[in-house]
């Protein structure tokens, strides 16, 4: 099991704070289209701004959407907020 852990407007898209993907291994793109295939919002889910963190390391460190992760590691998602005037 890989727990998805949701935080700031990502938890309404979704619908949960954190939801369990019944997986051993996935990659993060197998896990954002999990994401996408349960969010309440998918159409909202704006996969380009997000940041996502496998055990507190941002993918992007890693290997980005190819990062694979296993049972017990533990999934960021963190929308990354814009503004201005």
């Amino acid at each position: 099991m890989i727990t998805i852990n949701m935080f700031g407007g990502a938890k309404k898209i979704v619908g949960a704070s954190s939801l369990v993907f019944n997986r051993s291994i996935a990659s993060i793109s197998e896990i954002l289209e999990f994401l996408q295939k349960n969010a309440i919002e998918a159409k909202i889910l704006d996969l380009n701004n997000i940041l996502i963190a496998v055990n507190g390391i941002e993918s992007s460190a890693l290997s980005g959407n190819d990062t694979i992760a296993k049972t017990g590691d533990v999934i960021s998602i963190v929308p990354v907020v814009h503004g201005g005037i």
